[in-house]
């Protein structure tokens, strides 16, 4: 892969002028020996690159092409920001005393050895002889200054496939599919290290298993090497992408890290990368051979290498116990609740966590299973970052306390970390961040409940968690002036074990829960993109604020309607999914991400929005009972008549816009909206549990048909004549 120079808003390094030749340096003893090492640290894969070198490409296109969004914009370090990185791991002195006995620098000449400049007359290097030279210099670094032992090793890993883990990949195969192979890695051990998992695909080297396997989880960090004559002025994008899929998997595959640090080296000078929650930030060092240079070249290697896990980057309030195989086998998370004041060390109930983002940016939530022994039951620990001005995830948890339905909190910490501290030396005094988003890292605790909807028993007990969360929404609005705003099947869960009516359904995830008085007013578009309402697809489509409707409880009910019915296009029965799967579901579950944002209006428009009614039962399989039908139907009916409501509102000309909108926020209104449709799932659970074991099925799967072209064929009380829907016309 070729590397290329930042563009102007990522601090270039300045191209050298030739201004005299250099002879050729003829390597010291030391470093030929240096060189013999490097060889022997390279950990070889089968070479399969030639014959699969298309494939591979794709590969490596398809990475860059999943982080490309996120590093979009990257956020320029000063110049000169590494005269001041890692400035307290070692002093000018004791540097100096290295750089003027060690056979590997030249102090005259102020050059490491054996790197000629590539400027110069003298022959240039190879890539595999600038690797093999560099490989020497930073394993010296490494063993001079920092007393790491066999802790920390610098490895050549052009050759090694660095497995990647995938989100939503469903076997090890598929995940290891993709793989990185940086120049060098540093090799790490301790608590928040551990070889890969066994199910991995292993490295051969010489036709035997390496003993020490090599990954995303015991690496410090990776180290490009390219050639000066491969650099391009064009753009950095390319090279930017590639450090962040190391980032990214880095975060990914060491859930505890809050930032990666990553380097790309010529034989001219060193482009240096941080990333953390708020995105990419780059600097260059034009120099690394100049006596300042090599100073803070030292440094850089020492930090990256460095025993200090928070040096690092992670997080060592969680902690790991290693067994001597290298794998973590029990671990610890340590609260200090700013509300008791009281510091509480949970044991993980399993090493890895039971949930990630797999990303860079967002919310970089990771949540971890622990067990409360004072109160004999386990808890979950949700980390989170969140950008400054937002409500925070614990202040409307803490309002939702006692509220049937939603997750109770138990304790929590405001600020664990914010992003601007890890940058701030390297950015100018009066922008700390660069220009990026102050984040900071909050920790929640709260009590543990049951499965996602996904993985229900029975019809009944589907229902009513999705009663109770429904309940949970009204409860949080109405109590709590709290709305939602993120109503997904992810943020849905069972009730724990027997709970009673009204917590068998929990509803989740108030990270983006505002207050309703902070929401009146704006056009913000939140949440799961899937469920969005019509109204707030419009909102992204509209031209301008006048022309958009704030997020309201209705959309949120709206989503709800959504959640209900994938539900039940999808499964077949418990663990039984619908084969095969209706194409309504197969397009409903591909708006996924902004790009499809159009497509997604489309399609609600034409299932909810359309002259003719569609028949929301058509696509559900045999499993479900007639009770349940008559529920979707009129679900359906209800969401129908709102979401045509809303965009009526939404087109009016008139100033009667403000009192229909007024009467749907009424006390009134909403009361009867939330009534009408807790009464839908009320009368099917009561059906349900009155038939007991003889429940009437719904007819046998028959051929499946466009939702739109279907007439309503079961539903009582509808419309005799829809509603004719105006083409939309701005507001004035």
């Amino acid at each position: 892969m070729t590397r290329i120079n930042p563009p102007p808003y990522s601090s270039p390094r300045a191209r050298a002028v030739l201004k005299g030749k250099q002879q050729p340096v003829e390597p010291a003893s030391t470093l030929k020996q240096g060189l013999v090492e490097a060889q022997a640290n390279v950990l070889e894969y089968p070479n399969d690159g030639d014959k699969n070198e298309a494939a591979v490409e794709a590969m490596l296109v398809l990475q860059r092409e999943m982080v490309a969004d996120e590093v979009a914009k990257v956020f320029s370090l000063k110049q000169g920001f590494y005269t001041g990185l890692y400035l307290d791991l070692a002093e000018d002195e004791e540097i100096d005393a290295f750089l003027q006995t060690s056979p590997l620098y030249n102090w005259k000449g102020k050059r490491w050895t054996g790197i000629p400049n590539p400027l110069s007359d003298s022959p240039p290097l190879t890539k595999l002889e600038l690797t093999n030279r560099l490989y020497t210099i930073i394993s010296t670094i490494m063993e001079k200054f920092g007393n790491c032992g066999m802790s920390r090793q610098l490895k050549t890993t052009h050759h090694t496939k660095l497995f990647h883990e995938m989100a939503d990949s469903e076997s090890a195969a598929e995940s290891s599919s993709h793989y990185s192979s940086p120049s060098f890695v540093i090799v790490a051990e301790g608590s928040s290290f551990e070889v890969p998992p066994p199910n991995q695909p292993v490295n051969p080297d010489g036709g035997k298993c390496e003993s020490r396997l090599i990954g995303f989880t015991n690496i410090t960090t990776c180290i490009d090497v390219t050639r000066y004559a491969e650099l391009s002025d064009d753009n950095s994008s390319e090279e930017n992408e590639i450090h962040a899929v190391y980032a990214q998997q880095i975060f990914v595959q060491q859930p505890n890290r809050r930032f990666v640090r990553t380097v790309s080296i010529d034989e001219m000078g060193v482009d240096f990368f941080h990333i953390d929650r708020s995105g990419l930030h780059r600097g260059s060092m034009n120099s690394y051979h100049s006596r300042g240079g090599a100073r803070s070249f030292i440094r850089m290697v020492i930090g990256l290498s460095s025993l200090d896990e928070e040096i690092l980057g992670l997080d060592t309030s969680i902690r790991w116990k290693v067994d001597a195989t290298g794998r973590k086998t029990r671990g610890t998370l340590t609260v200090k609740d700013d509300e008791t004041k009281k510091t509480t060390r949970y044991n993980l109930t399993s090493v890895q966590p039971i949930f990630k983002q797999y990303c860079i940016g967002n919310r970089g939530t990771v949540c971890w299973s622990v067990r409360d022994r004072t109160r004999k039951q386990n808890m979950i620990v949700k980390d989170s970052w969140r950008t400054n001005g937002t409500t925070p995830e614990y202040g409307s948890l803490r309002k939702a306390r006692g509220l049937e339905g939603v997750a109770q909190i138990v304790s929590h910490e405001a600020d664990q970390a914010q992003t601007k501290d890890f940058v701030a030396m390297m950015h100018l005094p009066d922008d700390p961040t660069g220009g990026a988003r102050n984040l900071t890292q909050s920790r929640i605790v709260m009590e543990q409940y049951g499965r996602h909807l996904g993985y229900f028993e029975s019809e009944r007990q589907l229902l009513c968690a999705l009663r109770d969360a429904i309940a949970a929404h009204r409860g949080l609005y109405m109590k709590g002036d709290i709305l939602h705003r993120d109503i997904a099947r992810s943020n849905i869960l069972f009730g724990k074990p027997g709970a009673l009516p009204g917590n068998q359904g929990i509803l989740i995830d108030l990270d983006l829960a505002e207050r309703i008085s902070k929401v009146a007013g704006t056009a913000a578009v939140v949440g799961h993109l899937q469920y969005l309402s019509i109204s707030m697809l419009l909102n992204v489509a509209a031209s301008g604020d006048d022309d958009t409707l704030a997020h309201d409880y209705l959309d949120d009910i709206e989503s709800s309607f959504y959640v209900t019915a994938t539900l039940m296009y999808e499964y077949d029965g418990p663990n039984k999914l619908q084969d095969p799967s209706p194409e309504i579901l197969n397009k409903w579950l591909e708006f996924q991400d902004t790009t499809t944002f159009q497509e997604n209006l489309e399609f609600k428009k034409r299932l909810m929005l359309s002259e003719r009614l569609s028949d929301p039962t058509q696509h559900m399989p045999p499993y479900w009972s007639n009770a349940t039908r008559v529920l979707l139907q009129k679900f359906y009916k209800f969401t129908r008549e709102i979401a045509q409501e809303k965009v009526e509102i939404r087109e009016c000309q008139n100033d009667t816009w403000r009192a229909r909108l007024d009467k749907l926020y009424s006390k009134s209104d909403v009361f009867r909206n939330y009534d009408t449709v807790l009464g839908f799932f009320d009368e099917a659970i009561s059906k349900i549990s009155k038939s007991g074991n003889k429940k009437v099925r719904g007819p046998t799967a028959g051929r499946k048909r466009v939702a739109e072209e279907d007439p309503v064929e079961d539903l009582k009380e509808v419309e005799k004549k829809p509603r004719q829907l105006r083409t939309r016309r701005q507001r004035t």
